[in-house]
Formats: structure tokens, C-alpha cells, sequence
């Protein structure tokens, strides 16, 4: 995972946490950054893709600078992969200054190149580039194209910005949005037709929310299996004080109806975002293995009284019900991968230990699911460490490769909110 650090006047390193084994992350930003770690000063958005070509991810920061007047922006920041594992910082853009809040990338001309998407406001003299494409030449290098961007975008600022083939035909829509308020950018799609080049005469005006006018994240998904691809727009107020998710169905090709009421929020009045903190990101992935998507808020930490992983749970036909934080296994003992000691045959302890505690009372034996060593059972379950930990009593007759599993909805945890 990478992260960009706080605001900062003289900016801060970002940070890359490598997954482990047995679970958590650790720091490993100076092993994975070889040479100069860059310090943007106030990164909004991190983009990750092969921009070099040589099949290792790479990164781009979206730097916005110091928000406050007078607006002195900052350049992007950009680390290419050496091939071996590491990044370098390519210092390519630190005369392309500006106020970058969005920014997304893809193929957008089916040339096989990433090209990026970058949202800029108040470039400062001389710079006179406002949003624009920076087009790849293969190897990382990038050449600014201003041509390509919807002229109606012109000077107006906007928070949010996806490429990604909302219709299904194989091209890259643009898919942007900042505020309903007049003389700003509203959600709308500049549909993709190959070319890479995008047009006001090919687009979708999307529905506005008036009371939650301010457009901070943009996914998109099939989330009721009809063959179309679904927007989920996280919006706030212009004072920052709620989120509100706005569903819009696509019903046909190109044609959108905002249903967010009966899909999502159900009933305004007792809707949990009001006079709550708004949420800077959201996604659409299935959780709990039922092949639809649910949806997840990933910073649901600045929301008080909430952990991380708050999310509402979709039954399969894009109507969302709100689960509050999803129960996870984080680690095992033994780690995945790892050994019982001494070798089997044996009697072995088997700990799932999870991100909140669980209802002892939802915890069997058979929630445990066994397989590739004929004969091997679960003979018992204990429910320790302060709830926090599952575990169970396995009788292993031989040795082997075994795999243990534990299906979404087995067990529950103390806040009724069941595991995936």
C-alpha cells in the first residue's frame, strides 16, 4: 500500500507498507525507494501503473501544494521502477507547477502506454497549462497535451477524476466532477472512442444532488448483473459537513437514473452521514465472496466512533444494506504457508485471530472447513484472547499439504457484523 503523507509547507515522504505474512504492514519506503524519497508537499491522489513498460508498477503523486491563499502549487512527483524491485524518483516534472487535486490513469488510444489525466488549478505565471493529459512515450517519459482535454473543462476547478470504460465498448471514458454549483464542472462522462482524444460533443451530463453538491470520489461497477456498468458518486455538502453516496444506474447504453433512495440511503432523515465527517474515497469490491459488488469506505477512521472497512453489504441485485465494519481474519497460527510441530499424526491448536471480537456464541466447530489431508477433522473450538482470537482443536493423521477455511457469514463478531 502507498500512502502520502500530511500536508507539510516543506513537504513530507511518502510512506510504502509491505504486507506480511502473518498479517500488518511494515515501513519499507527507504527498501523500496532507492536513491532520493521524494517529499510532496499535500499529495491528493497516488496513482499506481506501469508507466515504463517493464512490467512493475510505478508511482504518481498528484500534488495539490499549500490550499490557501495564494495558491503556490507544487509539480507531480513520479518514481519509475529500475526493474529489480525498487523505485526511483524521476524528477521529469519540477517545472510543471500547479494546484493538481485529481488526476487518473490508463490507455486511453490503445497504443499500450499509460497516459495520465491531471487536473491543475491556479497554475501560477508562466505556467498557463490547466487540466491535461501527459501522454507516455513508453519508457516514462511524458509529454504535456492539452489538446485532448474537453474544452468545456476550461479553467474550473474539479475534485474527482476516472478513467474507466463506463459503457463497455473497450475505451476509456473520462469521468469527472466537482460541484452542481453554476459555473463549476458537474459529474459528467467524455465517452472514449480509441482516439484518446476527448470532446464536449460526446457526452453524458449525470444527475445532480443539490443538498450534497460537492463531488469527492467517483467508482463505477455492475452492481446489479444486468450487463451495465453503474456509477457510485461520493459527494458531500459545500461546507463539508456529511457524505452521501449517490447510486446511478445505467438502464440502458448511455442512459442514467440516480436511485440512490431506494438502493442506498433508504430514508434521508436518518441517513448516518448526515452532520458527519465527508469521506475521501470509497470502492466498489466484493467483500464476502458473493461476486457483487459491495461498498467500502477506506478512511472510515475519520469518522468518529467508526473503524477502518466501514461498508454496505450488496445483495446481488445493487441494493445496499449498511454493515457497519466487516469482521476479518488478520492473522493465523501457524501463518499461512507455515508448519505443526512435531509432525503429524497430532493433536494441534489452530488460531484465527480477527480485528474485532466475536460472538462466542457464533463460533462452531464446522465453522472451520478442512481439505487436502484425507481424514483430518476439527474436533473442537475455544473462543480466547479476549474474543479476539478463535481457537480451534484440529486431528491431523498424516502429513501433508492442508488447507483451512472459513466461509463469509460463519462467524459474527460482537457488533453483529459477520466476517468475510
Amino acid at each position: 500500500m502507498v500512502f502520502g503523507n500530511p500536508v507539510s509547507v516543506t513537504g513530507g515522504a511518502p510512506v510504502i507498507a509491505l504486507g506480511q505474512p502473518g498479517g500488518g504492514y511494515i515501513d519499507g519506503t527507504t527498501q523500496i525507494i532507492s536513491g532520493e524519497v521524494p517529499e510532496p508537499i499535500n499529495p491528493r491522489k497516488v496513482l499506481v501503473a506501469d508507466f515504463n513498460g517493464d512490467g512493475w508498477p510505478d508511482i504518481f503523486f498528484v500534488d495539490f501544494g499549500i490550499d490557501a491563499e495564494p495558491f503556490p502549487g507544487s509539480h507531480n512527483w513520479l518514481l519509475l521502477s529500475d526493474g529489480t524491485g525498487h523505485l526511483v524518483y524521476q524528477s521529469s516534472f519540477m517545472d510543471l507547477v500547479g494546484s493538481h487535486h485529481t488526476g487518473s490513469a490508463g490507455d486511453i488510444d490503445h497504443s499500450g502506454l499509460v497516459a495520465i489525466f491531471v487536473e491543475n488549478q491556479h497554475p501560477p505565471p508562466p505556467f498557463d497549462e490547466l487540466h491535461y493529459f501527459l501522454i507516455n512515450d513508453g519508457q516514462g517519459h511524458f509529454a504535456v497535451d492539452t489538446t485532448r482535454v474537453p474544452s468545456s473543462l476550461g479553467v474550473a476547478p474539479f475534485w474527482s477524476s476516472e478513467l474507466i470504460d463506463v459503457d463497455n465498448d473497450g475505451n476509456l471514458d473520462l469521468v469527472v466532477g466537482g460541484t452542481d454549483e453554476p459555473n463549476f464542472v458537474p459529474p459528467e462522462i467524455f465517452w472514449g472512442d480509441g482516439t484518446g482524444f476527448y470532446s464536449d460533443a460526446n457526452k453524458t451530463l449525470l444527475p445532480s444532488v443539490a443538498q450534497f453538491d460537492t463531488i469527492l470520489d467517483i467508482d463505477a461497477e455492475d452492481i446489479n448483473h444486468d450487463g451495465l456498468r453503474d456509477l457510485v458518486i461520493n459527494r458531500t455538502d459545500s461546507f463539508y459537513s456529511s457524505f452521501y453516496f449517490q447510486v446511478i444506474m445505467q438502464t440502458s447504453h448511455r442512459v442514467f437514473t440516480d436511485e440512490s433512495l431506494p438502493r442506498l440511503i433508504h430514508d434521508l432523515s436518518t441517513w448516518i452521514g448526515n452532520n458527519a465527517s465527508p469521506v475521501a474515497w470509497i470502492h466498489l469490491v466484493d467483500m464476502n465472496g458473493d461476486n457483487a459488488p459491495d461498498l467500502v469506505v477506506d478512511d472510515a477512521g475519520s469518522l468518529e466512533g467508526w473503524g477502518n472497512g466501514l461498508g454496505w453489504v450488496n445483495d446481488g441485485n445493487g441494493y445496499f444494506t449498511f454493515t457497519g465494519g466487516w469482521l476479518k481474519a488478520i492473522w493465523t497460527t501457524p501463518l499461512v504457508g507455515g508448519t505443526f510441530s512435531p509432525p503429524a499424526p497430532g493433536t494441534y491448536s489452530y488460531d484465527v485471530n480477527w480485528n474485532k471480537p466475536v460472538d462466542p456464541a457464533s463460533v462452531q466447530p464446522t465453522d472451520l472447513t478442512l481439505s487436502g489431508i484425507q481424514g483430518a477433522t476439527v474436533t473442537g473450538v475455544a473462543v480466547i484472547n479476549e474474543n479476539f482470537t478463535t481457537e480451534f482443536t484440529l486431528d491431523i493423521p498424516s502429513g501433508g499439504s492442508l488447507t483451512a477455511s472459513i466461509a463469509a457469514g460463519a462467524i459474527t463478531a460482537q457488533s453483529g457484523h459477520p466476517n468475510v
